[in-house]
């Protein structure tokens, strides 16, 4: 029975009161074990003195005795502990009826009867520090509170903090006002008297003699309990001498220093160091009864920091209260005591009407919100003042609702009044933005017993910054959403304009490689050395070309990022303006006179009347923005009936500014001026104003194209990369290169009548020097050596065959339309054998050439194959056309969808017995009309043995997606006999592009930059997965090969 208890048990056996006890037993034991075996009155005489009487009452009566609270002292650790136990002292009799042992259990209750006297001394504190209501009373309620235990509290120390307050700071009760910690003041002690070495009666925070300093200090800057065993402290036993310490009179090892910070602020107000009690281990929950003590103090002294405002408005209820007459003061009471409950849960405004809407009570915030309506006295003549004219009906059926229905509303509503946001964080908004205040009022009826209204009672908050932050989160989350937009648009954009210089520049190289058999010899189709050489140069020039384009693509980025880190300075140079803009005209002259533009440059009055001549300025950069308008001015101008291209130069000594139904310049400067320039402005010379601007009568701008210019990866319209190519990224670089040189760019367009685009900078006038050799310097920043006519060194002057290519190329993109051009493969001589050394390409940084017997099998194909490319570019076009015609393909060619639908008429796809096969039906089942009548006569012309379409995505009048939409819907209609494999081809390679061009209808998708020999197989895979299909109907126009149809 003893062994097989869990609690401490043990058996006093016969007459000498023999012990046997288990494990848990030891504990109680302590120094005394072992003691097996042995009798308690000769192993512990000291406590046979207590046990005898207990021992003598059982023999005699021979009934148990039971203790439910006992107090013991265990030894521990060198320590008495306080422990408390109950216990149960059981006789044991023979069958004689002799009491022959005796078993005692116990079940300790220490945890339960310290809770029980440390919660007791909680509740005590909490009840008396409420009653406190200043500084004083709440130390004095302090040290009463701690005084009851003096168990768990044999000493203690209350300091008071003090601060000293400047003139500088008048306004103490203000968070974040307080001033800095000075010292502490001695409000009480418990166990020690004053003046004590422990105990003095001020305390300086910036005097290290105190013994507990260190430790006062911690914990002011920590806010959190800090540990001092007294033991480490300097000379203990002296320190300690003359304390009284309560309890159990022994000495504490352990003091504890407790900030007293609070609930409502930051700042220490007092100190409560604590010594713990000697006979108890400072565990977890003697931390938590400690913590749970100065939180109390802490919410009791943030209660006093706010009883001054519970005073005066306790005051302002009593003249209230005093000013009604005495029949009324039991409703008013019964009033006052609910209103005082709504109070106490919300800090907002407040208000109470009777039924018919007049105020019997407003709070000051109520006042503070409403202060256009606070001369009104009823609530339905304060509506017309802060609600909105349309918004007079709402708040009469609200208020409709709590007299008739008797229900609770609760509602938002924007009112008349002006709200002022922070102006710190209004930079997203127009200038001209209106804010007016919101509130959310919550109200409820308040009802007698038989359900007769009395009153209304209800509060408002004030969500005005609330809604203005749901409005400022919208802003930026459109705004980051666009921004998002335009990236992914220019993404695709830039790849797009990548993609083709890099198409025409892989089938380029594939041409030269192609040009040869394995055996070495030039392939029969080049037709001899001279058109080797022809065609290997134009295939060099074309590279040449693709790469000054992609050059200028990279360039445009490379510069928006010097541009966003800051590393593009600008270098001031004197330098002759009036060169400077003739000599961006020169540039572009030659482009001018091949798409038949007038190119002219004028130089205004203003900048003759102020004599300028020689000024200091960057002319780099001034000819790179200029260079960027040019482009655009010509790219825009090149397809208008009047082609028309001016600069103008002029000067002033006052800044420009926009014009009402002129320039435009962006108000909005997104970066500062160039530090170079700055310094070189301040030389003393004269500034001037030189403003540039270059008009066009290109298409021109609507309204909302103007508000897109001049922002990044942005053009006037979605579509503009389509007609006309770019980026979207010169006139935002345009924009940040004029900024940084102190000045503006801008604007007047009209749709329809050509636009100005002008851009101003500052500058300042300079003398000519003797060393001066010309105003242009001689070394380009990499961002402008792509541009056209720039002279480099070493760079030659075109060849007649670049030239007459060039002049072919502007010919045929001035054209509003192309006709169709088919080129048909012939066999020439074979040619003679080149010697030439052989080049691993990827020690050029080159990708491998094509399989020489890849090609082989390619051209190797016995079927001829006629293919139609839909293309709008004329060098990508010119260039994939002649590698599909040297590998023995038939090649016709069309400049966009409208064209491709234009041939199919034809071609042998195109059924001319169905009802609508005449050129007026046709057009009519097509969503776009034709450019020209279908030539229908067979005789004439036979039908083309069409065999797939190479179809591009992104093209004008049609794009490809339309057109192979179009060709399908033919196919269904019954006026195309079979199903016509097309192939995209296309720099659009996002994920998201293909799957939406194979949903449009195209059979495969191969992406820019391809080889011609992957092509020809993606080619013969796509027709050759034609030709088993359900009843195996071959299509008309591929031999061998059936189609989907």
């Amino acid at each position: 029975m003893v062994l097989s208890n869990t609690a401490p048990a043990v058996l006093f056996w016969g007459e000498q009161l023999i012990m046997l006890y288990n494990e848990p037993y030891i504990r109680l034991l302590g120094h005394l074990h072992p003691c097996m075996g042995k009798s308690i009155r000769t192993e512990a005489p000291e406590h046979w003195i207590s046990f005898e009487p207990i021992i003598n009452h059982i023999k005699a009566t021979g009934e148990p005795l039971a203790e439910s609270d006992m107090l013991l002292f265990i030894d521990k650790d060198g320590f008495l502990e306080e422990t408390h136990w109950c216990f149960q002292f059981v006789p044991i009799s023979d069958r004689h009826g002799c009491v022959t042992a005796y078993y005692q259990s116990f079940i300790e209750l220490t945890s339960h009867r310290l809770l029980e006297r440390r919660v007791s001394s909680l509740v005590a504190m909490g009840t008396l520090s409420a009653d406190a209501r200043d500084f004083p009373s709440f130390w004095n309620t302090t040290l009463r509170s701690l005084s009851l235990n003096d168990k768990d509290v044999p000493f203690a120390l209350l300091y008071a903090a003090e601060r000293h307050v400047s003139a500088e700071m008048p306004s103490m009760t203000l968070a974040g006002n307080m001033p800095p910690l000075d010292g502490c003041v001695l409000k009480g002690t418990i166990g020690v008297a004053a003046n004590h070495p422990i105990a003095p009666t001020n305390i300086n925070i910036n005097d290290g003699s105190y013994v507990l300093h260190p430790a006062v200090l911690r914990a002011a800057h920590s806010g959190k309990a800090m540990v001092v065993n007294l033991d480490d402290l300097p000379e203990p036993s002296k320190i300690l001498e003359g304390i009284e310490w309560r309890g159990y009179g022994d000495p504490c090892r352990i003091l504890i220093i407790c900030p007293i910070i609070p609930t409502s602020g930051n700042q220490v107000e007092g100190f409560l160091i604590i010594g713990v009690n000697p006979r108890r281990p400072f565990d977890e929950d003697y931390q938590q009864y400690l913590h749970v003590m100065v939180r109390l103090l802490a919410t009791s002294l943030a209660s006093i920091v706010l009883f001054e405002d519970e005073v005066r408005q306790r005051e302002k209820d009593i003249i209230q209260a005093k000013q009604i007459q005495d029949q009324l003061r039991a409703e008013i009471q019964l009033r006052e005591n609910k209103f005082q409950r709504f109070a106490e849960r919300a800090d907002v405004a407040i208000f109470v009407t009777d039924p018919s809407g007049s105020y019997t009570y407003r709070n000051q915030r109520w006042y503070d919100i409403f202060e256009v309506a606070s001369a009104d006295t009823n609530a339905t003549e304060a509506w017309y003042k802060i609600a909105f004219e349309e918004d007079l009906s709402f708040c009469e059926s609200v208020f409709s609702k709590l007299v008739t229905e008797h229900e609770s509303v609760c509602f938002e509503l924007r009112t008349r009044m002006p709200f002022a946001p922070p102006l710190d964080d209004c930079e997203q908004e127009p200038d001209d933005t209106q804010h007016f205040r919101w509130i959310l009022c919550s109200a409820y009826p308040e009802l007698s017993s038989d359900d007769e209204l009395i009153e209304i009672v209800g509060n408002v908050t004030d969500i005005s910054k609330q809604k203005w932050a749901e409005g400022i989160q919208r802003l930026r989350t459109d705004s980051a959403l666009q921004g998002k937009q335009h990236l992914e648009h220019f993404i695709d954009t830039t790849s797009h304009e990548m993609r083709n210089p890099l198409s025409a520049i892989m089938q380029c190289a594939d041409s030269i490689t192609s040009s040869f058999g394995h055996d070495g010899r030039l392939s029969p189709a080049i037709g001899g050395m001279a058109g080797f050489l022809t065609s290997t140069l134009d295939a060099a020039q074309t590279i040449s070309q693709c790469a000054q384009h992609m050059r200028h693509i990279v360039d445009d980025i490379l510069t928006i990022s010097k541009l966003d880190s800051g590393l593009l300075d600008m270098t001031p140079v004197i330098a002759q303006p009036e060169n400077v803009a003739r000599h961006a005209v020169k540039m572009f002259d030659a482009e001018a006179r091949a798409a038949g533009i007038e190119l002219s440059l004028v130089v205004g009055q203003s900048y003759r009347d102020l004599d300028v001549d020689w000024t200091s300025l960057d002319p780099t950069r001034v000819l790179q923005i200029l260079i960027n308008l040019l482009t655009n001015a010509i790219k825009f101008t090149r397809l208008e009936h009047t082609k028309l291209v001016k600069v103008t130069l002029t000067a002033s000594t006052a800044e420009p500014v926009s014009v009402p139904g002129g320039i435009q310049y962006n108000d909005e400067r997104l970066v500062g001026n160039d530090h170079h320039l700055e310094e070189d402005w301040k030389s003393g010379e004269e500034l001037i104003y030189l403003h540039f601007s270059v008009s066009d009568t290109g298409r021109g701008l609507s309204e909302e194209e103007k508000g897109t210019l001049f922002t990044r990866f942005s053009q006037a319209s979605p579509r503009t990369h389509i007609h006309y190519g770019g980026s979207g990224l010169g006139l935002f670089i345009s924009r940040r290169l004029t900024e940084l040189q102190g000045g503006a760019i801008g604007v007047a367009s009209e749709k329809g009548k050509g636009s100005t685009f002008a851009f101003y900078i500052k500058s300042r006038r300079a003398h000519t020097t003797a060393s001066r050799k010309g105003s242009l310097p001689h070394v380009f920043p990499e961002d402008v050596k792509h541009r056209p006519q720039i002279p480099q060194p070493g760079r030659s002057r075109p060849t007649q065959l670049q030239r007459a290519y060039t002049s072919e190329f502007d010919r045929r993109s001035n054209s509003p339309r192309s006709s169709l051009r088919r080129q048909s493969s012939d066999s020439n001589s074979m040619p003679t054998l080149i010697e030439h050394t052989h080049v691993n390409p990827e020690s050029l940084g080159l990708p491998e050439g094509p399989d020489l017997q890849e090609l082989k099998r390619t051209q190797s194909i016995p079927e001829t194959l006629h293919v139609l490319i839909v293309e709008d570019n004329l060098v990508n076009q010119r260039v994939l056309s002649k590698q599909l015609h040297n590998l023995g393909c038939i090649v016709s060619v069309a400049n966009h969808g409208r064209e491709a639908l234009d041939f199919l008429p034809r071609t042998t796809f195109w059924n001319h017995s169905h009802p609508l096969s005449d050129g007026r039906a046709r057009t009519d089942s097509l969503s776009t009309p034709f450019t020209e009548p279908i030539c229908t006569d067979q005789d004439e012309e036979p039908p083309v043995a069409l065999s797939l379409i190479l179809m591009d995505w992104e093209m004008p009048i049609m794009n490809g997606l339309t057109a192979v939409s179009e060709i399908r819907k033919l196919e269904d209609e019954g006026l195309l006999k079979g199903r016509i494999p097309v192939i995209g081809v296309t720099a659009n390679v996002r994920k998201e592009q293909i799957d939406m061009a194979m949903t449009a209808g195209m059979d495969d998708v191969v992406g820019k930059p391809f080889r011609v020999a992957e092509l020809l197989l993606r080619m013969k895979d796509v027709i050759a997965s034609m030709e088993y299909d359900g009843g195996a109907k071959k299509s008309p126009g591929m031999g061998g090969y059936t189609s989907y149809g």
